[in-house]
């Protein structure tokens, strides 16, 4: 496929008539994309387990990190999505009973937070499925390929946070 056919199906997708600019159109295919993983996480993964897309997040951190669990300003700076309310998230998650929360002893100030039994068990349950979806993405493109979107994506977010 040609780079002019990728613009025209974008334009078709979103039933655009007119020329775009290039910014416009990066912006409404990275947008788009979003949309489309987004769709297929919630439909095969977060709906199923009837948690969200940031709930999954935190179960993955917390699965990664140490046995103590991390500060809340910690998670947040690991956190996907830069703009969620961490403190909020935790809170609803320790009413599921997904992850406590405790003082940390080294700094009363701060709490720390890790998953509980029930946590551990969905996080369990949901990294094969996990696992599929993210074999089955990775289908879609060549080894090479995949490298260059990766690369090309850093390049962009680098260059996005430098002018914010």
């Amino acid at each position: 496929m040609r780079i002019w056919e990728f613009k025209m199906r974008l334009r078709e997708e979103l039933q655009i008539n007119k020329p775009m600019d290039p910014g416009q159109e990066i912006i409404l295919a990275v947008l788009l994309t979003r949309e489309y993983v987004g769709r297929l996480s919630d439909d095969r993964l977060f709906k199923p387990a009837k948690i969200t897309d940031q709930q999954f997040n935190v179960l993955r951190i917390l699965k990664g990190g140490p046995a103590d669990g991390y500060l809340i300003r910690e998670l947040r700076r690991r956190m996907i999505s830069r703009s969620a309310d961490v403190p909020r998230l935790v809170e609803r998650m320790v009413r599921a009973g997904l992850v406590q929360k405790r003082e940390d002893p080294a700094d009363r100030r701060g709490s720390l937070v890790r998953l509980t039994p029930e946590g551990e068990a969905l996080e369990a349950r949901l990294a094969p499925v996990h696992a599929e979806l993210c074999r089955e993405v990775a289908a879609i493109l060549e080894d090479w390929e995949s490298k260059a979107l990766l690369g090309l994506l850093q390049q962009f977010r680098d260059g996005i946070s430098e002018r914010s």
